[in-house]
C-alpha cells in the first residue's frame, strides 16, 4: 500500500498539531532510529515526512491546499 501525498500532508499536520515546532525534531529522531536499524524503506519514509513537516512549519504548504510530490 502506497502513501499518497494527501496522507503525507495529513500526517505532517497531525504531528505539527500535536508537537508544534518539535515535530520536525521528532521525525528526525525516527529517521536516525530507522537508519540505525538498517531499514532503508522506513528511513526514506520518515525523511519525506520530516521534509513535509518542515514545509508546514515554515508556511510553504497549507493544510487544505492540493499537494503533490516531485
Amino acid at each position: 500500500m502506497a502513501i499518497t501525498p494527501e496522507d503525507l500532508c495529513t500526517m505532517a499536520f497531525t504531528m505539527v498539531d500535536r508537537h508544534g515546532e518539535r515535530a520536525a525534531h521528532l521525525a528526525g529522531e525516527a529517521v536516525n532510529e530507522m537508519r540505525a536499524l538498517g531499514d532503508e524503506r522506513r528511513t526514506h519514509a520518515w525523511q519525506v515526512l520530516q521534509s513535509v513537516i518542515e514545509d508546514a512549519l515554515d508556511g510553504r504548504i497549507c493544510r487544505h491546499q492540493s499537494f503533490s510530490l516531485h
